[in-house]
């Protein structure tokens, strides 16, 4: 039998999961481990452990010494950039991760986000609950705008919810060259010029990936490209988003509202104290909980525990995002 560790945020979320792969086969266990890096990295080289499934805790080194040559690091999510891709394959460490099963539980709750913001939710409930009877006026999101930065899975996801479900006019923008989305993508318009995208929207959604070229792409300058009164939600990543610039075009009214379920700093820690986005009236924080549903915790914790099962008894698996 060989021990397989899971990060103790993930093996909670699906604990039932885990337990049940732990019941019905007699090759692996998985057993939930504190994740900071010093005492992952003794319980590894102590043990001999051979894979290890990651949430989004960050590791910058001691990780990558500890586990031997040959093992997998399996990422309980789509986004990979909490492991060092680099350290890993230079120690013989392959890293996958579990693209699709997360898309729609995203998908809806950048949903739910913009329909918050819409009818301010979460402001009405406070002040209800606060004894207060503060009803505000509302928008409705049909024939509205909206702009979809990033058109892979869970954007045409996303798309179809708001263009076909909501009938909503959705642009999306990218990199890919003539894309094909087909006649029920909910997609009505499609670009690759991001000042073309950001123009006329009334709300503007990002599910970009972290890159270089990314990294803050949210900035003063693309605020100030937003039309004055526009939304914007981040449910991808919070290192897209300059946050004090997003405090700035909040408090100084140019954006109407923004809602962001993820943070450069998680736990959220404001980049500057004096700009605490959790300070404004306009804005709704949820702590990263995107993907975090029954379903979609079942899923990423049945496929990342497939992708190490499969790595170790046959030294590949579907899908590999970095490898020696």
């Amino acid at each position: 039998m060989m021990n397989i560790l899971v990060s103790e945020i993930s093996y909670n979320k699906a604990k039932s999961t885990f337990e049940a792969l732990n019941a019905s086969q007699d090759e692996f266990t998985f057993l939930p481990s504190a994740e900071d890096e010093p005492t992952l990295s003794a319980r590894i080289r102590e043990e001999g452990i051979r894979g290890f499934i990651a949430d989004i805790y960050p590791y910058t080194g001691e990780l990558y010494e500890a586990m031997p040559e040959g093992s997998v690091i399996s990422r309980y999510g789509v986004g990979h950039d909490s492991i060092d891709k680099d350290k890993a394959v230079a120690n013989g460490i392959t890293v996958c991760n579990t693209p699709g099963v997360l898309d729609n539980a995203v998908a809806e709750h950048a949903v739910w986000m913009l329909g918050a913001l819409s009818r301010h939710v979460a402001t009405a409930d406070a002040t209800t609950k606060a004894g207060k009877w503060e009803p505000q006026k509302g928008i409705e999101v049909a024939k509205r705008k909206v702009t979809i930065l990033g058109c892979g899975r869970i954007g045409r996801n996303l798309a179809r919810k708001l263009g076909v479900g909501l009938s909503m006019e959705v642009t999306g923008y990218d990199i890919m060259e003539n894309p094909d989305f087909g006649a029920d993508s909910g997609i009505a318009h499609y670009t690759t010029n991001m000042d073309e995208a950001l123009a006329d929207a009334d709300f503007v959604i990002t599910l970009l990936p972290v890159l270089e070229s990314t990294k803050h792409i949210a900035n003063a300058e693309f605020f100030g490209k937003m039309k004055a009164g526009a939304r914007f939600i981040n449910s991808a990543r919070g290192a897209l988003v300059d946050e004090k610039a997003l405090y700035d075009a909040l408090s100084s009214g140019h954006l109407g509202a923004a809602a962001l379920d993820v943070f450069e700093v998680e736990p959220y820690q404001p980049q500057d104290p004096a700009k605490d986005l959790r300070t404004l009236s306009n804005i709704l924080v949820t702590p990263h909980v995107g993907s975090n549903t029954d379903e979609s915790n079942a899923a990423m914790a049945s496929t990342a525990a497939d992708n190490i099962m499969t790595f170790l008894k046959t030294g590949t698996c579907v899908n590999i995002v970095a490898k020696p």
